[in-house]
């Protein structure tokens, strides 16, 4: 009962090590986490994909009528904020992409057997330090548990970024901004916008010489021309607006917060007894 009393915080030590080197050894947190990072990787890749067709669709359109200068810079004005925006939006998805990369050669790297084993040999020295101590080691001692405490925290901490994220994503973003749905409508409006030109095509081909010189001075084939442009685009920049908070959420802004709680974790660590 006396050792129990004199040791206990040790043997607490002890008891949580053993813990660590279960769960390390287990991949239970790993397993999902590289699931999750891999299908927001891939879901990520699939939005990226329908931006870019979305953007070719829309510069086709653009250039479908070079014959008719009028016709060519109204269908501009109708397209070119919505080109400007799923350019923009590339870019955000390309930022989106390398941060869920990036997270899985952490993940990689922290889950990885090499990785392991010198976390169990860090909290086996640890723990028979805590028992046996030698002279003057004060200094190395210390230095060595806040060594030992960034690789616990980074061995589990990476694998949980993907399950925080999956949580805050299904619990706070989901209902409003639903990344498959919104993809989906982004798909819609490519095939719409696509639909139109394709129609503009057809019927310039199949017109006749007479019908081709008429619809130059035909304000109103422009004008319907026009507004079926319009209808093709509507609400796409809310779609593509409501993607850029969906992936700045979950790809950048949590593994940014991620960042600076490590950054002040072992800062705090590094802190410790100073």
């Amino acid at each position: 009962m006396q050792f129990l009393r004199t040791h206990w915080n040790k043997l607490l030590i002890l008891f949580l090590s053993i813990i660590i080197i279960f769960f390390a050894f287990s991949y239970t947190l790993d397993v999902k986490g590289k699931e999750l990072v891999d299908n927001s990787f891939k879901e990520a890749v699939i939005v990226f994909g329908s931006a870019k067709a979305l953007n070719a669709v829309i510069s086709l359109a653009q250039g479908t009528e070079l014959d008719l200068p009028f016709f060519t810079v109204a269908i501009g004005e109708v397209l070119d904020p919505v080109n400007d925006l799923v350019e923009q939006f590339s870019l955000v998805m390309l930022a989106s992409m390398v941060s869920l990369g990036i997270q899985k050669i952490m993940m990689n790297f922290v889950t990885n057997d090499i990785y392991n084993y010198i976390l169990f040999f860090t909290v086996i020295i640890l723990n028979l330090w805590m028992f046996y101590r030698f002279s003057k080691d004060e200094r190395f001692r210390t230095l060595f548990f806040k060594i030992s405490v960034i690789l616990i925290f980074l061995r589990f901490a990476v694998p949980l970024i993907g399950l925080v994220n999956e949580f805050a994503y299904n619990s706070f973003v989901k209902q409003d901004y639903n990344i498959s749905q919104l993809n989906e409508s982004i798909v819609k409006v490519k095939e719409d916008v696509n639909k139109v030109t394709k129609n503009t095509i057809e019927q310039k081909e199949n017109s006749s010489f007479f019908n081709k010189v008429a619809e130059k001075f035909d304000s109103d084939y422009y004008s319907k021309k026009v507004d079926e442009y319009k209808k093709a685009v509507d609400s796409s920049s809310e779609y593509i607006v409501a993607l850029i908070i969906a992936f700045v959420f979950q790809t950048i802004l949590l593994p940014l917060i991620f960042l600076f709680i490590l950054y002040h974790f072992v800062r705090g660590i590094f802190n410790l007894g100073k």
